[in-house]
């Protein structure tokens, strides 16, 4: 069983956004049979509730007493310094096994914390949209849209990270991927409007933008006002939204889907509800009200996907007003931005990460002596034979004296793939200068399981890793063995040449 540690806040200043987006693939990770813990500190607006209402562990830290201020621009969210949250997450896992999977969603984190928090677990993925910090990771996920979105994670990442990049991966409940299977046909004409701008909406966004509605006066549509459980204006927005005529107001709703799925124009913030308005063609206006969220705002508008007025602070209620009065009069440009969204977000980014985090437990371990009959055996399968450039089967005897010889040759290694404990199969690489050659092949009955791709980049990183004069590695492939070009195509190796052969004699 695969164990997973989250490592996330909520509060009034932070939001609730990180915790609900690690909360949908916390589930979706217990549904694969994966162990989960949350490890989150105890800031007003934590979200305690709904993460212990959920199937997964909550280890509590205390309330901070005190602000700290670090080099982090959002070191004042975590209210202690990166070591005295590391060494306290680490006392509160202490009782537990080493982690399959550490997986942070914060901003207050970066390398130092990451790395101190090494001996806890045995992979560490980042979640991130700020690319303004150094990470210690083995995944990065940043599922915002951005214009130069590798560019801006270079130099941050080790060699080896896996970067998981854009809407495809955003982290969606599957309410959204069933709602957008049976989505009504938008015409463009405004009949419901969805005002939501997040769980806490410390700034009265919300409030302002029914301001804007009621300057409008008009009745011929309705108005579905949803505030989070953290909102601290709810008592203002309840007044405001009892002043028009067609609102309905909902708290903390389960429903999300389904809600703005009848609705025709949505209006919010551009954080991870604007990926959930893709999924579902919402056309949106989008006030950023956060700095990280402005990046992905200006791409979703350069697309043509969203009617994107700016940062929160320099929109109005007259703005506000006008932007309204332009997507009431324009059907082709809501149609439009609704089509371009839905070519953004399908509704299974989680089921992307998840994916990638269950095949990712395979680790690599230096071949011993100990593996030379099993490798022997493996080697010598018909399924094995049937794709490998030497068909015939290999006699014990020389396979013993190669085995010997490849075990102390330092221009050869063999990494065993290991998963919960069970060798899975064998990554081998010979090295010649600035070049390393790569073989791989499973364990009888692992074949057609994606542990092909999982030991293609574990191998690449142990290369990366280890011999760092290495530039470029390459595989052989017959031609025939649509498995194995699949597999190498999904770790990131492209097609170089063409070797042409014809057997002459047999």
């Amino acid at each position: 069983m695969l164990k997973i540690i989250f490592r996330c806040d909520a509060s009034i200043q932070i939001g609730s956004g990180h915790v609900m987006r690690c909360l949908t693939l916390a589930n979706s990770l217990h549904e694969k049979g994966a162990e989960v813990t949350f490890v989150c500190r105890e800031h007003p607006g934590h979200l305690f509730d709904q993460i212990e209402s959920s199937p997964h562990k909550l280890l509590r830290l205390p309330a901070s007493t005190s602000s700290s201020e670090g080099r982090l621009a959002h070191a004042l969210w975590l209210g202690k310094t990166q070591e005295q949250d590391a060494r306290q997450t680490a006392e509160a896992l202490s009782t537990l096994s080493v982690a399959d999977w550490l997986i942070v969603d914060h901003y207050a984190f970066d390398i130092e914390w990451e790395t101190a928090m090494r001996a806890s677990t045995k992979r560490i993925m980042v979640i991130d949209d700020l690319a303004n910090r150094a990470h210690d990771c083995d995944v990065l996920l940043d599922q915002n849209l951005h214009c130069n979105m590798e560019a801006r994670y270079e130099k941050l990442l080790p060699v080896y990270c896996k970067k998981l990049l854009g809407p495809k991966y955003a982290l969606l409940r599957p309410e959204f991927k069933a709602a957008r299977s049976n989505l009504k046909v938008r015409d463009g004409n405004i009949k419901r409007v969805v005002v939501f701008f997040g769980g806490s909406d410390p700034n009265n966004e919300t409030g302002k933008t029914l301001r804007a509605i009621k300057q409008l006066n008009r009745a011929d549509f309705a108005v579905d006002v949803i505030v989070g459980a953290t909102n601290p204006n709810q008592e203002e927005v309840t007044g405001l939204s009892a002043q028009l005529s067609e609102a309905s107001l909902y708290r903390q709703i389960s429903n999300m889907a389904e809600v703005m799925a009848k609705a025709d124009l949505a209006i919010g913030a551009g954080g991870g509800t604007m990926w959930e308005r893709c999924c579902l063609g919402l056309p949106s206006i989008v006030i950023s009200v956060a700095s990280n969220q402005q990046s992905g705002c200006e791409a979703m508008a350069r697309l043509g996907a969203t009617l994107y007025l700016g940062e929160a602070g320099n929109v109005d209620i007259a703005l506000l007003e006008g932007a309204l009065r332009v997507a009431l009069s324009s059907s082709w440009l809501l149609i439009s931005m609704g089509e371009e969204g839905k070519t953004l977000v399908d509704g299974q980014g989680v089921e992307r990460v998840t994916k990638r985090l269950i095949t990712s437990s395979i680790m690599l371990r230096r071949a011993e002596p100990e593996d030379c009959e099993r490798i022997f055996n493996w080697r010598n399968t018909e399924e094995t034979r049937r794709f490998s450039l030497e068909t015939k089967p290999i006699v014990f005897a020389e396979h013993v004296a190669w085995f010997v010889k490849t075990l102390e040759n330092p221009d050869r290694q063999i990494l065993i793939g290991e998963s919960d404990g069970e060798a899975v199969g064998v990554v081998r690489f010979d090295r010649n200068d600035k070049r390393a050659v790569i073989s791989v092949y499973l364990a009888p009955g692992n074949y057609g399981k994606g542990m092909g791709v999982q030991l293609i980049e574990q191998g690449t990183s142990w290369v990366e890793h280890n011999w760092l004069e290495v530039e470029s590695i390459e595989a052989t492939i017959m031609a025939r063995n649509a498995q194995s070009i699949s597999a190498f195509s999904t770790a990131g190796f492209e097609k170089k040449s063409y070797t042409y052969g014809k057997q002459i004699r047999n």
